[in-house]
């Protein structure tokens, strides 16, 4: 598959069928993550691939968090089912440094996408998780990494829906 291919195709993927991801998979689009460009080659990121019982709790603790707070965020109970349905939950991390964390969250990012467009090439569908931020503690506490912060997760596995694209600003619109 081209990049061009890859970037056009992908989607946020929200409903997933109930089969799973092999290793082996999952450790290339992690690999893509790693040769992604960072501010001053930090490599800032971290990943943890969870346990489907890690990744229920997760979901779990989200939903449980949405229905004490339902001011926050309508989407994250819907964002909970959606990692609950996905073969795979990848947990993105940094070992926190406020001097380069504007670099460092950038690098991220960039990480992140190689993963979302590695996942494409492979015929495997993502959903990029930030609603993981009003629970970061609960879920470092939940899978022992305390050390990190989590910066967003990334839900894997193989599609049972297929979105239209969603609107996108015109080139016009973004150039200045």
């Amino acid at each position: 598959m081209e990049v061009n291919e890859a970037i056009e195709k992908r989607r946020s993927i929200r409903k997933f069928i109930d089969k799973e991801v092999d290793e082996k998979l999952i450790k290339k689009i992690i690999n893509s993550a790693r040769l992604a460009p960072s501010a001053k080659n930090r490599q800032p990121w971290l990943f943890k691939i969870t346990t489907k019982e890690e990744k229920d709790k997760i979901a779990n603790l989200m939903i449980e968090y949405d229905k004490n707070n339902p001011s926050t965020s309508s989407s994250i109970s819907y964002t909970a089912n959606a990692i609950k349905q996905a073969s795979e939950l990848i947990i993105v991390l940094y070992e926190k440094d406020d001097f380069w964390k504007e670099y460092d969250l950038l690098s991220i990012g960039a990480a992140i996408e190689n993963m979302l467009l590695e996942a494409e090439s492979l015929a495997l569908s993502t959903l990029w998780i930030g609603d993981t931020k009003y629970i970061n503690k609960e879920i470092c506490k939940e899978l022992g990494i305390n050390k990190y912060d989590i910066i967003s997760a990334v839900a894997v596995g193989y599609k049972n829906q297929d979105p239209k694209p969603r609107p996108r600003k015109t080139m016009d619109e973004i150039l200045i």
